[in-house]
């Protein structure tokens, strides 16, 4: 029924929602009724050896994630990898970021980079479902998360509107279902179109992000965890908390895939 229709006449209306009411979608009938016919007919294939994935969708077989390339001993604090007995880094003692610890469950080595850019640059959004995963698997080993929501690293709107997506915010949901966790990807915004930062020196990162990012909401979660593909720097994810600090945020982490 056209839209007009309800808007001009209130008995139509009225009728109208009565029926969306009690008639559950219609996509959402197909698409739930069908939803285990499409994984028998499309069964899950790991994208790196072929392989059967894991049940029910998962585009990755246990054996390769339990092959993916884990971090080490790393900062307490940004997640670095250190040597020795030290508990944090030079660069944390020197400077704490404005985030108040890191987790990064993976090197950025291959077959990680791979996947990443696969996502990032190559269009492949699905990617985002095994990132999201396998980072939530590696959090859900730590115990039950303290926070109350996430947060991806927002894209400039003109950066997001040329790539079709946000690759942090697609992660950030698929981890975000696994956890039980809400995302709250439209308290923050970007709004100042930076330069791409992997093709800038560490020297000049901290200074290309400053005063990039914004809260844009009446009230913030009071812990949230910052969700990005990659962290190296840390200068982006440490720009937003600043924001998000300044917000009214008490307690804000970082949670990547993988460190470089």
């Amino acid at each position: 029924m056209p839209r007009v229709w309800a808007v001009q006449c209130p008995v139509v209306a009225q009728y109208s929602n009565a029926l969306a009411d009690c008639q559950p979608n219609l996509l959402r009938q197909v698409y739930g009724a069908s939803k285990s016919l499409i994984h028998r007919l499309f069964p899950a294939t790991c994208l790196l050896c072929l392989d059967p994935g894991q049940r029910p969708a998962l585009d990755l077989c246990k054996d390769c994630e339990d092959d993916l390339p884990r971090s080490g001993r790393g900062c307490a604090i940004c997640a670095a990898h250190i040597a020795g007995s030290a508990i944090s880094c030079a660069g944390c003692l020197a400077r704490r970021p404005a985030f108040d610890a890191a987790f990064v469950p993976y090197r950025y080595e291959f077959p990680m980079v791979e996947l990443i850019h696969r996502l990032k640059y190559g269009g492949q959004v699905a990617i985002a479902r095994i990132l999201g995963t396998v980072l939530a698997h590696r959090l859900a080993e730590r115990g039950p998360p303290a926070v109350d929501a996430l947060v991806p690293v927002p894209l400039h709107p003109s950066r997001e509107a040329r790539r079709g997506y946000n690759q942090a915010g697609e992660i950030a949901r698929f981890a975000a279902e696994i956890l039980e966790l809400p995302v709250a990807d439209r308290i923050a915004v970007r709004v100042r179109a930076t330069e791409e930062q992997a093709a800038l020196p560490a020297i000049v990162r901290r200074v290309n992000v400053s005063g990039a990012f914004e809260v844009r909401a009446d009230s913030v979660p009071p812990a949230v965890a910052i969700v990005d593909d990659v962290l190296t720097t840390g200068a982006t994810v440490d720009a937003l908390a600043v924001a998000l600090k300044r917000a009214g945020c008490r307690r804000v982490e970082v949670w990547a895939v993988a460190r470089a």
